[in-house]
């Protein structure tokens, strides 16, 4: 899919969640951090917002439902980095996980497709669209790229 749309020049169509060049790896280094990034971000966020905060909201309100909105939503919000497309993409993207998760989905399965989302947004989108190069070389601490 990604090959056809970049063969459509369409690259927007390849970063639909704003800009998080920030956290695209540069270097060799970078990239094993970036991975392991990946992999906390589906561990972590999973347990805490399809597990834990459900759970523990439910508790305080009373409601599963209600704790599973409030998580969905603060799962969205914590992406505000991605500006407001951002926000609400991850927001729905974070429904379906919790929809998922409600109708039995083993955790461990969300954790995996998160995690690969992750990989996706930091690796291959930004190989198919050329951001990865040899001839790269790192801006200074504090410097935009060019």
């Amino acid at each position: 899919m990604f090959i056809l749309l970049r063969k459509l020049k369409r690259p927007a169509l390849l970063n639909p969640l704003g800009d998080f060049s920030a956290l695209i790896p540069r270097t060799l280094p970078e990239a094993g951090l970036a991975f392991l990034l990946c992999l906390n971000a589906g561990l972590g966020e999973e347990l805490f917002f399809r597990l834990a905060l459900p759970l523990l909201a439910g508790q305080l309100t009373g409601s599963l439902i209600a704790g599973a909105a409030l998580s969905t939503l603060l799962f969205g919000g914590m992406h505000w980095y991605q500006g407001r497309k951002g926000v609400l993409i991850t927001t729905v993207i974070g429904l379906i996980f919790m929809l998922r998760a409600l109708h039995g989905t083993p955790l461990i399965w969300l954790m995996g497709f998160h995690a690969m989302m992750d990989v996706m947004a930091l690796f291959v989108r930004p190989a198919l669209t050329g951001h990865f190069s040899r001839n790269t070389v790192t801006p200074p601490a504090g410097q935009p790229l060019s």
